[in-house]
């Protein structure tokens, strides 16, 4: 067996059944090889970070290890923004990497792949010979569970041409984490929460990943305290009488008055930053007690006052069996006032609607459309100015809701919702994404999920330029001209390549896109062009605290 042959069956071996790929001359016959001899699903981008990206949308959307390919040299470099994206997020995955032959310097596309990983923030796994082929990829995939990051496995051309006898290793699996707490740190923990008189429980997505639900929601009425989640949470107690949805920049104004006056967070699975706190504010006045089951989010982006490492699930009943042992009292934070202004909450009325003839308020838009789209969906959001309303649209649970905002880098929301869609044929993927990211990065791969013929909606929010800087000349008393784009016809372009579409340049237009989705083709993905006003501030929530 030939190493790229080996490289090929080390991965299938660790349960790699679906790859996102851009073939180069570095991977080019390990991607053929996992097609053709392993029937792995490999699925062609137009660009390197698109691949990675894909492989990130898969992850998030299977909980599963995303598996992405790209060529040495500018493969490599190409893809860097997707890599800190990853890692920003935390994300498991593995890169494979060609690389140019160790004995050839002067190979025009050579350079240090080490240290350009490193400084991602990914992790570097190099495959050291043809022999260690098998052992390198399966200490790749334990670093990427262990380390939560891409590992960037470098595969040097030379080595994919060297005979070896390939000796299989065992897949591995993740042992499920149901750690239980410290008795000390619970103690701790505890001696702060049952003296606040204001507490709230806040849910992020490591408490979903648990499973922990029903534990909060007792706990919750165990302390009088009111349920909050982190975006990644969000709908997470949706339906419970003392929901304040999400806690951070999108809260609204009765949770965001509510969370003000709060004496004590107690936070499962929620990375506590600064969205999250909205911008610390929210910590103001306040004792946090941290409980994740990864001891490196405790008191990683603030410091809190106590911090539990251990399971969401088993934390909250530890906590349960203490108070009710101690006959603890629940706080009077939970009143028939607070009950009913959830009740009546009326988020369109939060704002003065602005749309014209000719655009729509991006508010009334997300409205419209969160009821008017399928609602066993997932959503998938791109970075930019338009993000705070689509965030709000509203997902069947919170593992439906897909971000890749974790660098702040617009354009790589596409490419993600295709990795997710991929990854979930059996709903419909939302995308929404503002029209610079989807110039930026979103157009190209668009002609990749009509080939795989995904059952995708793509929301363009399009104001005409990179809003967040016109936003930004405009509060300066500055001319926006030169954050102004003169676009393509969107939508044109995008029947060109094979999807229906759809142009919503007023209220009126929307019942027709929300019909045509609604008759949609199987197979055909669909674009929908909103025109939005750039002086429209699109935040649909505009409460002070």
């Amino acid at each position: 067996m030939l190493g790229h042959d080996a490289v090929a069956q080390a991965l299938v071996d660790q349960g790699v059944d679906t790859m996102f790929a851009v073939l180069g001359d570095g991977n080019l016959f390990i991607g053929e090889n996992l097609a053709r001899e392993h029937g792995v699903h490999l699925v062609g981008a137009t660009h390197e970070a698109n691949a990675v990206c894909m492989a990130e949308g898969w992850a998030k959307a299977t909980g599963r290890l995303g598996v992405a390919s790209v060529t040495h040299g500018p493969g490599l470099t190409n893809a860097m923004t997707a890599l800190v994206e990853g890692t920003k997020n935390r994300t498991p995955m593995l890169v494979v990497a060609g690389d140019t032959p160790i004995e050839n310097e002067q190979h025009l596309q050579n350079l240090d792949q080490h240290a350009l990983v490193t400084a991602s923030g990914a992790g570097f796994q190099a495959i050291r010979n043809v022999e260690s082929i098998a052992e390198d990829v399966s200490t790749a995939v334990r670093r990427a569970f262990s380390e939560h990051r891409p590992i960037v496995i470098n595969v040097p051309l030379n080595v994919e041409w060297d005979e070896v006898q390939y000796q299989p290793r065992p897949p591995l699996t993740p042992p499920a984490m149901r750690l239980a707490p410290d008795a000390d740190q619970l103690e701790v923990a505890m001696g702060i929460i049952a003296s606040a008189v204001r507490p709230v429980i806040v849910a992020g997505r490591g408490a979903v990943k648990s499973g922990a639900k029903e534990s909060l929601i007792e706990l919750g009425n165990a302390l009088g305290a009111p349920l909050a989640t982190s975006l990644l949470g969000t709908g997470y107690f949706r339906g419970e009488p003392f929901d304040l949805g999400i806690h951070g920049t999108l809260s609204h104004e009765v949770a965001g008055e509510t969370l003000a006056s709060a004496d004590c967070l107690v936070v499962f699975g929620a990375s506590l930053n600064y969205f999250t706190t909205d911008h610390q504010t929210l910590l103001t006045g306040k004792r946090v007690v941290q409980i994740d089951l990864d001891p490196s989010n405790i008191d990683r982006n603030v410091s809190v006052d106590a911090g539990v490492v251990g399971d969401a699930t088993v934390v909250a009943k530890s906590m349960l069996d203490l108070l009710k042992s101690a006959e603890h009292e629940p706080s009077a934070f939970r009143t028939a006032s607070l009950e009913k202004k959830l009740k009546d909450l009326d988020l369109v009325a939060t704002f003065e609607d602005k749309s014209t003839d000719i655009s729509v308020d991006p508010r009334t838009l997300t409205r419209h459309i969160d009821t008017g789209l399928p609602q066993k969906r997932q959503v998938v959001v791109d970075a930019g100015r338009f993000m705070l309303d689509a965030l709000t649209l509203s997902v069947p649970n919170p593992l439906d809701l897909v971000t890749s905002h974790g660098f702040g880098a617009i354009g790589l929301g596409m490419s993600t919702a295709i990795g997710a869609a991929v990854g979930r044929p059996d709903i419909p993927t939302v995308l929404c994404i503002g029209d610079g990211g989807y110039m930026m990065g979103g157009m190209t791969e668009l002609s990749t999920a009509v080939h795989l013929g995904l059952d995708l909606i793509v929301m363009v929010y399009n104001d005409g330029s990179y809003g967040a800087e016109h936003i930004q000349l405009v509060a300066k008393n500055m001319d926006p001209s030169s954050s102004r784009h003169e676009w393509p016809d969107l939508c044109a372009v995008a029947e060109a390549m094979g999807c229906q579409t759809s142009k919503i340049n007023c209220l009126g237009d929307i019942g027709e896109a929300m019909q045509l989705v609604k008759n949609r083709q199987q197979g055909i993905p669909i674009l929908i062009e909103a025109a939005i006003d750039p002086d429209v501030v699109s935040t649909i929530y505009e409460h002070k605290r």
